[in-house]
């Protein structure tokens, strides 16, 4: 039985194995290592297997470094969303355990920002966090949902630079449950 692409992207580890590989591309395992200093190089290798073989990352140059292989790693961004046709036959408690990894990841995220920040450097460094009520018809949603995704498509494809800092943007949109 194959697994969905959702159990294996919304896992922990390799969640947080795509979003550095997505915020630095090319990456060997030593770097992964490195950045995520809490995953030991063993679990590193599992995880990195499991989305090799479900082409959510591929190896985009080898390396030989002291008479052995070295990979580099990249994200394969056209095999990271779920299809219409898997959430659909997702459960709503699959759907739920989904969404509380996600959340899970953020809330690590955001804990070791504010544990390794002062207080007084939040503002300046942009950390934040609200909600908005929208009223939208189902056209002015996709367009706002387009709109929306321009600008975040423009702030991803600026490339790291010593003036730039890595900050993660999360959002949800959850609609109101039908009476």
């Amino acid at each position: 039985m194959s697994r969905k692409k959702a159990d294996i992207m919304l896992h922990p580890i390799r969640m947080r194995i795509i979003q550095e590989l997505l915020k630095t591309p090319n990456q060997t395992v030593q770097h992964l290592i490195d950045h995520l200093e809490d995953v030991p190089q063993a679990t590193m290798y599992r995880h990195l297997k499991l989305l090799l073989d479900a082409g959510l990352i591929h190896v985009v140059e080898t390396n030989k470094v002291r008479g052995t292989v070295e990979k580099v790693y990249a994200v394969v961004t056209d095999n990271l969303t779920i299809s219409d046709e898997e959430i659909k036959e997702t459960a709503p408690e699959e759907y739920l355990k989904y969404f509380m990894t996600y959340q899970a990841n953020l809330l690590k995220e955001f804990e070791r920002y504010v544990m390794s920040a002062e207080p007084r450097s939040y503002k300046e460094d942009g950390l934040g966090f609200w909600q908005a009520t929208l009223h939208l018809s189902d056209e002015e949603l996709l367009e706002f949902g387009e709109k929306v995704g321009q600008l975040i498509q423009e702030a991803v494809d600026k490339k790291p630079n010593e003036n730039r800092r890595a900050r993660t943007l999360a959002t949800i949109l959850i609609p109101e449950a039908e009476s």
